[in-house]
């Protein structure tokens, strides 16, 4: 319905420069909107407002003339008020929210799906876990986040590749070895001393125990076992994270060694690249990029005195490929503690002749996890924080994965495990659901009545005269522009909260039948039951598209 509004707004505005009552020019950007306060009508626009400057008079004058030519050809609007410095407010006639509905009816799985990436080529990076341990729930929030992204990308007209970078070519994954060997020479001698720099957890006993199943440790030189070690612990943790990320309904189209990024010359050919920019110069031995003519704080260090490279430079190259690949945007899901890094990053590919714009980066915030009204800190397995596995194992992956998106990425999470055990509205995940368990238990209660729904609504959604009624599909109209601005805006948190405020709508909506038998939804009125039965069924198929991009099961029964 907003894209009918927007289309139409536009025809009048063109008609208005055409006629001379608005100087020709751009149309600047304006938002149409759902006002706070359903007394002012069900869309509200800006836009009079965005033209005061260009056409250099009062906003109040400009909503006036558009008001005045509206170019309604399809009747959708039942009224039309200019309100406050000039904003304007719609009302949409009854019958094109029926008509709505009809669509939804028709499209049902495809429903909010859109054209609107033109197939632009989307390459997004997440999670990128060292394969030095388990993944821990900032992880988990990660791949929730970046996951549901892809989801709705998709789901938009883009083309998208999920990408996992393996972070396989550095000291930590040396210490993973030390950790390893030393904890198995701990079995007969306890005194024997662990890195400083060490994993600690009992996953490193775990793994300890693996690999000296596969290889003779004992007759082996230091070095090399501790070589072995490493090699065989990262392939070990590795598979471990895929496993995980399999059962979180996560998976990706590609796994990216940072070792065989080494391996290929790409560090090397980077190097002359950015020399030949003039943006390389050598102190104390290590050679230095430029940074800090394209908006760093400081000039960095790519390689080091002793020739081995920095993560920078391996990160500069990798981006580089990513971009050759042929990837006209790029996304990047990092920690929090990232936040420095995306500028210098930023600038090294402004260096290469590559628009700032092109990569967009999304920080992560931290995860507590919260029972019986304390903070759990720490994690049987990795020691030191609670695991992405050991979350699933308790509270199982639709809950998850849900409240890892009732908050933007931006802000810190609390998760409390108290609140998600509840099989009652205070959980969110569960309130959700339950609106789609419910209407197919009203679908069976129908069936066992012997009521069966017409091919086509046809007239019957005349019936749907409520207000409550006509609530829910304003609200379900909703959905497509709401996924086409979460492929803008990188926000996917935002699907989570409609879902509840859809969600909230139909309970209340079905509650009103425990009050008044006339507003129930199978009633005496074999029409009437039918409309609502549509109507309900219209909610049913919005909250499963919608659970469906969440990675969350939609349940016919709870």
């Amino acid at each position: 319905m907003k894209k009918r509004l927007d289309d139409l707004l536009r025809a009048t505005v063109e008609y208005c420069f055409d006629a001379g009552l608005l100087k020709r020019g751009p149309i600047p950007e304006y938002v149409i909107e759902v006002p706070n306060n359903a007394a002012h009508g069900h869309f509200a626009t800006n836009l009079a407002m965005t033209f005061a400057s260009t056409q250099r008079r009062r906003p109040l004058d400009i909503a006036s003339t558009i008001v005045d030519n509206l170019k309604d050809e399809q009747g959708i609007l039942e009224s039309t008020k200019i309100a406050g410095p000039g904003f304007i407010n719609f009302k949409i006639r009854a019958r094109e929210w029926r008509k709505l509905l009809v669509q939804i009816l028709r499209e049902r799985a495809d429903y909010g799906r859109s054209l609107a990436g033109q197939g632009e080529k989307v390459i997004v990076e997440f999670v990128s876990a060292n394969p030095t341990g388990p993944l821990h729930l900032g992880h988990g929030r990660g791949a929730a986040i970046g996951d549901t992204l892809c989801r709705i990308l998709s789901f938009c007209g883009y083309r998208v590749e999920r990408e996992f970078y393996i972070n396989d070519a550095g000291e930590q994954i040396r210490f993973l070895g030390e950790s390893i060997y030393s904890r198995f020479r701990q079995i007969r001698d306890p005194d024997y001393p662990f890195p400083e720099k060490g994993y600690h957890g009992d996953y490193i006993l775990d793994l300890a125990a693996a690999v000296s199943r596969d290889l003779d440790l004992e007759t082996l030189d230091r070095e090399e076992a501790i070589t072995l070690c490493a090699e065989k612990g990262k392939a070990i943790m590795l598979s471990e994270i895929r496993e995980d990320l399999t059962r979180f309904r996560v998976d990706f189209d590609s796994w990216y060694s940072e070792m065989d990024l080494h391996n290929s010359g790409l560090l090397e050919d980077t190097l002359k690249a950015v020399r030949r920019a003039s943006y390389l110069f050598e102190e104390d031995g290590a050679l230095w990029i430029r940074t800090s003519e394209m908006g760093d704080d400081k000039d960095r260090v790519i390689r080091k005195s002793d020739g081995r490279f920095t993560y920078f430079a391996s990160d500069i190259a990798y981006h580089l490929q990513k971009h050759e690949r042929g990837f006209t945007r790029a996304i990047d899901i990092w920690g929090a503690d990232h936040h420095g890094y995306i500028p210098r990053i930023k600038a090294s590919l402004t260096a290469h002749g590559i628009p700032e714009d092109w990569l967009s980066v999304m920080l992560i915030q931290l995860v507590k996890l919260w029972e019986g009204g304390e903070e759990i800190r720490m994690s049987k397995r990795a020691g030191t924080f609670v695991t992405l596995r050991e979350l699933m194992d308790d509270v199982g992956v639709d809950a998850v994965r849900f409240v890892f998106l009732t908050k933007n990425h931006e802000s810190p999470l609390d998760f409390d495990m108290d609140l998600v055990r509840k099989q009652d509205s205070e959980n969110p995940v569960y309130y959700v659901q339950y609106a789609h368990a419910r209407i197919c238990s009203i679908f069976r209660k129908a069936e066992a009545e012997g009521m069966v729904l017409p091919a086509e609504p046809g007239d019957l959604l005349g019936g749907l005269v409520l207000e409550e009624e006509l609530d829910l599909i304003r609200t379900m109209s909703l959905f497509p522009s709401l996924l086409r601005d979460i492929s803008l805006t990188l926000e996917p948190h935002r699907l989570t909260y409609y879902l509840t405020d859809l969600a909230a709508l139909f309970h209340r909506y079905f509650n009103l039948g425990t009050k008044t038998p006339e507003h129930r939804i199978i009633t005496s009125d074999s029409n009437l039951t039918q409309a609502r039965l549509w109507l309900v069924d219209g909610v049913r198929i919005v909250v499963a598209n919608g659970l469906r991009l969440l990675g969350i099961g939609a349940p016919e029964k709870m």
